[in-house]
């Protein structure tokens, strides 16, 4: 008898397993991370708001598009050198490690609580297409990111020699994963636009678009160059305000970053350039701002780097410029 009673205990606990792991598979978007309390990460906290995807395989996570073995339990998940212990709640996946509790959302459930993530379509022709954003995006079925698998098929020249810094492309995918139509609306250089294209369709074969639409794809790339290499006056003050403002805003020296940092405004950059160097400069500068709680201020200048739809900045429009 008490044979039989630990042998359906143990047929209980193994589809209860299979349960909570079959539930866990897929691919989870973190909404937010925030301490076991509750409360929320300090502000300048670079995790404080940042784009993470986490994907859930039978017996694998994969993080940065970096594979983990990983074993499932009831109430956790192990790696190798981590532990996760976790629970859902309502829609959510909750991943608690140490002191710090990450919120995760099935794309699905992301897109209804935050619907500026909603994809648009565009009509083209006679084609209606689905515009791809940070949230609805074809799978990219490789070991390495689309990014990472263009970027080791590229001939990269000096960046001293290039007069543009920004290149951005746009291309369709069908709904039977053929990629056509692909159009550089802005170029960079002859011979990294053509490496570009002939590396883009050799990734081909590894797009999967399972919303059973064609889908409108769009891709930038920023480049920088080395402070040596600068001709324009007003580029070599940017490198100078984000290197102070950055070094003092590391140091929690707050009041003194703004003062540099502020001076973003004044520069006249021209043609894209040094895009990521304002966008991350205004963030700080934002921060800089909530720490010393001039909030408009603050709200203002993460508007100039992004809106709801940048993960990088959307946790503090959501939780301070409401």
């Amino acid at each position: 008898m008490m044979k039989r009673i630990l042998l359906i205990f143990y047929l209980i606990t193994c589809i209860k397993i299979y349960s909570q792991s079959h539930k866990l598979r897929g691919e989870w978007i973190l909404d937010k991370i925030v301490l076991s309390n509750g409360k929320n990460l300090e502000i300048n906290n670079s995790r404080y708001s940042f784009r993470l995807f986490y994907k859930i395989n039978q017996d694998e996570l994969v993080l940065y598009n970096q594979k983990f073995k990983a074993n499932f339990y009831n109430d956790k998940i192990s790696l190798e050198n981590r532990t996760f212990k976790y629970w859902f709640e309502d829609n959510y996946l909750v991943l608690q490690e140490g002191n710090e509790i990450s919120l995760l959302l099935k794309e699905e459930d992301f897109v209804k609580k935050y619907p500026e993530f909603k994809p648009k379509f565009e009509i083209r022709g006679n084609d209606s297409l689905l515009m791809a954003n940070q949230v609805v995006h074809p799978i990219f079925n490789n070991e390495k990111s689309l990014e990472d698998f263009i970027n080791l098929r590229m001939t990269h020249g000096d960046s001293k020699d290039m007069n543009d810094l920004y290149f951005k492309i746009e291309y369709i995918l069908t709904k039977d994963n053929k990629i056509r139509n692909i159009k550089i609306l802005d170029k960079l250089t002859p011979q990294y636009d053509t490496q570009f294209v002939q590396a883009l369709m050799q990734a081909e074969k590894y797009f999967e678009n399972y919303y059973g639409v064609n889908m409108l794809i769009t891709d930038e790339r920023h480049f920088l160059k080395f402070f040596k290499d600068l001709k324009d006056e007003s580029e070599k003050k940017l490198y100078h305000i984000i290197g102070d403002g950055f070094e003092y805003y590391n140091n929690n020296q707050f009041e003194k970053a703004i003062e540099k940092l502020s001076k973003l405004d004044n520069l006249q950059i021209k043609d894209n350039r040094f895009i990521s160097r304002f966008h991350d400069g205004y963030i700080k500068l934002g921060i800089s701002y909530l720490a010393v709680g001039k909030n408009e201020q603050a709200c203002n200048s993460f508007r100039k780097a992004g809106n709801l739809t940048d993960f990088e900045v959307r946790n503090y429009l959501i939780d301070f410029c409401k």
